[in-house]
């Protein structure tokens, strides 16, 4: 599937359809940050894929 077609089909979805992703998408990171995969930055400079959100 192209990134065209990706983007297609996500702006087809419903808001509740999108919402969902996401959810599954942050309980994805969240089980990745808690089994030590994630590498942590060099100088402790945050990822662009961490939020700001205290722990």
């Amino acid at each position: 599937m192209t990134r065209q077609e990706r983007r297609k089909r996500l702006a087809g979805l419903s808001f509740s359809e999108k919402v969902k992703i996401l959810e599954k998408l942050r309980r994805r990171s969240l089980a990745i940050a808690a089994s030590g995969l994630r590498r942590k930055s060099a100088g402790g400079v945050r990822n662009a894929d961490q939020d700001s959100r205290p722990a």
